[in-house]
């Protein structure tokens, strides 16, 4: 029997601490209990809302429904295939893989959230997204109560971006992943091949170990730990852009930029909301990171609607200085 808690404050299952309240919450162990936590709020007739660890979410305001806290566990692999529960610790697993020399998720490491809320944004850093290595998910239909289980084709995956986005209705109870038995080293992406030639290391026989410790050394540099300094990751999105409005860009501002295809390129949203003078600012409660302008810092007393606020001036305003849109990261709910 599930417990379900009412007028629920949420300050401790979203990573930024913004204290608002929600009507009503449980935590699910199990797929029953995720069954009987969807019964509940029929029965009552209220929204749902899933929780993993709140680690990309922004409240921006008290929840009027049933908030489900996703805590199943279990992981394991069978020739290369890894099935891992949703509740599980992205990082954590990241970790269980190498230790079972299963390669491809080293460049991912250090990434807050669980292995459920992964798909869902596409999860990706360092030159890897997730979706290369997703075989399929499994989840809860919230309306019709079904098991169903998507391939990487059905989950439509784009950047920082999947049908999960669109479809709301759903509970992801599992996600395997095909992963390399051997060590198929990623180090492409330019400030992680920087980082690494800076320790000494050689490259021709770099180590997914090794990248996996490089990685983890870059993110804490920084990204603040959510569990010190409360906060949700980079809160916009890179900005995907065709080729001629990245021309268009130059003509203002020479920014930094990833090739992504024949036609689209990647600039980065630091830089521009750097360049805009943002970086370090702070007002009511919620600053931007001094040491990476991505980053939202909370003070712990901070409303969802001051966090709001602050991101809706930043994006006017990058869009006046340099014409382009910035897009918020975190789910906002």
């Amino acid at each position: 029997m599930i417990d379900i808690k009412k007028k629920f404050s949420l300050c401790n299952f979203n990573s930024l601490q913004l204290d608002h309240v929600a009507d009503y919450f449980c935590e699910v162990f199990s797929e029953q209990d995720c069954i009987e936590a969807l019964e509940f709020a029929k029965e009552k007739q209220l929204q749902i809302q899933i929780l993993g660890e709140g680690t990309n979410v922004v409240f921006s305001d008290d929840y009027q429904g049933l908030v489900i806290k996703v805590s199943l566990k279990g992981i394991n692999s069978n020739e290369g295939l890894v099935s891992i529960a949703s509740g599980e610790s992205w990082h954590e697993s990241v970790l269980w893989t190498l230790k079972k020399n299963l390669f491809g998720l080293e460049n991912l490491s250090l990434i807050p959230g669980t292995v459920g809320a992964a798909p869902i944004q596409n999860i990706g850093a360092y030159g890897a997204e997730i979706s290369s290595f997703i075989h399929s998910v499994k989840f809860l239909n919230l309306n019709t109560r079904k098991i169903e289980e998507f391939t990487n084709e059905e989950c439509q995956f784009n950047y920082r971006n999947s049908i999960f986005k669109e479809l709301k209705d759903y509970l992801i109870l599992e996600v395997k992943l095909e992963l390399f038995k051997k060590e198929n080293i990623n180090i492409s992406y330019k400030s992680l091949k920087d980082y690494m030639e800076a320790e000494g290391l050689d490259l021709s026989k770099a180590t997914a170990t090794q990248v996996c410790r490089c990685v983890c050394e870059l993110r804490n540099t920084i990204l603040p730990d959510p569990k010190k300094v409360p906060n949700a990751g980079s809160f916009f999105k890179n900005i995907l852009i065709t080729k001629d409005e990245y021309n268009d860009l130059r003509e203002i501002i020479e920014v930094p930029y990833h090739e992504e295809s024949k036609k689209m390129v990647k600039v980065s949203s630091a830089f521009l909301i750097e360049k805009a003078g943002w970086k370090g600012y702070a007002e009511d409660n919620v600053s931007v990171s001094d040491k990476h302008s991505l980053v939202f810092l909370s003070n712990g007393k901070a409303t969802g609607k001051q966090v709001m606020l602050l991101a809706d001036k930043i994006i006017k305003d990058v869009h006046q200085k340099f014409g382009v849109n910035l897009i918020i990261e975190p789910s906002v709910i």
